[in-house]
């Protein structure tokens, strides 16, 4: 073989190892690309909710128990007052003003655990938090107010101890507004979290070669 004929043949090999080269190159690119993208979408999906891309179960559960302590003071016990205000069923008759102190009280709670379980979690603690504040404004007041006027006349034993029972029965509805808040800063957390761990990502994932572009 001439000395032309093997530079030609060399030449061809270089060429053809250059090309293999390239290719590699290519595949090694769009492995990466695809990589990229997987790990792109699963952040997405767990930007919102952590590890797992979904709400823990843990967020249903505090929903539910938010329903307790509402449905004891703030339905039951709450209309109770209400209708006894409105309707001069309760003796002493406290002012109307805190029948619609608590009703109001009683729909902004309930308006804030509706938006709860729109999953909107900062609406829903202001509203909780406003409604229980007010609720336990007229609570507070009615139970003050049954106490001042029963220590002015003489009552039975049974009755003395009235305000305690007022107590057990109005002041549970602070649990919404605490339950209402494990969620925000649960929330807030995963939030940060994901925040984190979507940094760690982008600062972690592969740099787009030059010889892509």
């Amino acid at each position: 073989m001439s000395k032309k004929d093997r530079l030609k043949a060399r030449s061809q090999q270089q060429i053809r190892e250059r090309r293999e080269r390239e290719e590699e190159e290519r595949e090694e690119r769009e492995a990466a690309r695809y990589r990229q993208s997987k790990s792109a979408k699963k952040l997405l999906n767990k930007t919102k909710y952590g590890r797992y891309g979904k709400e823990p179960l843990g967020f249903l559960f505090l929903r539910l128990l938010m329903l307790v302590p509402f449905a004891w003071s703030g339905i039951y016990y709450g209309l109770i007052v209400i209708f006894g205000t409105f309707g001069g069923f309760i003796e002493p008759q406290p002012p109307k003003w805190v029948g619609w102190t608590m009703l109001a009280g009683d729909a902004i709670v309930l308006a804030g655990i509706i938006i709860e379980y729109l999953k909107k979690h900062i609406p829903a603690f202001v509203s909780v938090a406003v409604g229980t504040g007010l609720y336990l404004k007229a609570s507070q007041y009615f139970i003050n107010y049954l106490t001042d006027r029963l220590g002015k006349v003489y009552v039975d034993e049974g009755i003395k101890d009235i305000d305690r029972e007022y107590m057990k029965h109005h002041y549970p509805m602070a649990a919404v507004a605490v339950l209402e808040l494990c969620i925000l800063v649960w929330w807030i957390i995963i939030k940060v979290r994901a925040a984190k761990r979507k940094k760690h990502e982008e600062e972690t994932a592969p740099v787009k070669s030059i010889v892509e572009e």
